[in-house]
């Protein structure tokens, strides 16, 4: 019994020691405290953000992330992703004071079918921002040329929203862009033939125009650059896509279907680090080189509905994909005995 009570204080000296090792948490910046309240009451319908209550520590609040600093903890991120058309998601229009949070470098207010209207110009004032996500929104109007003023910016998702109208030319000035995600909207016209200048630098980006309304030939700018991810897939791009294709291309994913590019096939080299590569409903003809089985890594490949012509290269990567990959076309065959 007398060594049962020696544990006692032993226990609460424990308990003493974690409590005052344990750092304190971050007392909430009075302004964004503020700022993150009018947030709250744009939106008609505050779903998780109920949550929020000016009494106690905003650094605790759902969706929001602080990070220490001298005058107190700053939100340096707001990161709510929503259950699309279920209740308990947000409503309304993206508030102006968005921008009341000077600090922030991550904004991800994703999959809120309810919310709605342009992009703030608020948002400019966000000087440190490095992450806007808004896919999977109802946002609408045109894309605003004065997003690059927030020069910080390394990822812009906007897809699967209701953004129509041009690409705006300007969006070739953001520095330090690496991810630019705009499929799935209403945009129209040509791209930018200064689209490509945002790979200026030896790093390749990742870029998806997929599923609007894109005409014209795909820009000489765009197809010389250098892209990790590209896909232009579901517009109506004409022309010829060679120049994107080379054996020392970065590129690992490209999806150009559903488009009208006419070019040969016969002649290029396709880049060997692809992993994914699609290519139909489109005018493609020629052959399809025997290089084609060189790409060890090649898990998706389809060139179907294409003019293509020819023996389809046996070899360890063609004889992964079944004819789908490939019919209907105008003569391509498996060996010479079925193209008779």
């Amino acid at each position: 019994m007398a060594a049962h009570n020696h544990l006692v204080p032993i226990t609460l000296l424990l308990g003493l020691f974690f409590f005052l090792a344990s750092p304190p948490a971050l007392a909430c910046d009075a302004g964004d405290r503020a700022a993150l309240l009018k947030i709250q009451a744009g939106f008609q319908n505050p779903g998780k953000f109920t949550s929020w209550n000016k009494s106690t520590n905003c650094c605790t609040w759902y969706a929001v992330k602080c990070n220490s600093h001298d005058d107190g903890g700053r939100v340096i991120s707001l990161y709510y992703w929503g259950d699309g058309a279920a209740s308990g998601g947000l409503s309304g229009r993206l508030p102006d004071e968005l921008g009341d949070l000077p600090f922030l470098f991550d904004l991800t207010l994703a999959n809120h079918t309810n919310v709605y209207g342009v992009l703030p110009l608020t948002l400019t004032r966000l000087t440190r921002l490095s992450s806007l996500y808004l896919p999977l929104n109802s946002l609408s109007g045109a894309l605003p040329s004065f997003l690059t003023q927030i020069r910080s910016l390394t990822v812009i998702d906007l897809s699967y929203n209701k953004f129509s109208g041009l690409i705006p030319p300007e969006f070739s000035n953001f520095p330090a862009l690496d991810i630019l995600f705009l499929q799935a909207n209403n945009l129209e016209g040509e791209i930018p033939t200064t689209i490509g200048n945002l790979s200026k630098s030896l790093l390749p980006l990742d870029l998806s125009l997929s599923g609007n309304m894109l005409s014209g030939n795909i820009p000489k700018e765009l197809l010389a650059a250098n892209w990790r991810t590209l896909d232009l897939s579901y517009n109506n791009l004409t022309g010829n896509a060679t120049p994107l294709f080379g054996a020392n291309k970065a590129i690992t994913y490209m999806d150009l279907s559903f488009n009208k590019l006419e070019f040969d096939m016969t002649g290029i080299e396709f880049p060997v680090k692809l992993i994914i590569l699609t290519l139909e409903n489109n005018m493609i003809t020629g052959s399809i080189p025997a290089q084609i089985n060189q790409l060890s890594d090649l898990l998706i490949f389809n060139v179907s509905s294409n003019q293509l012509c020819g023996i389809i290269p046996a070899g360890p990567v063609m004889d992964r994909f079944d004819n789908t990959h490939f019919f209907p076309s105008k003569c391509l065959c498996r060996s010479k005995v079925s193209c008779v």
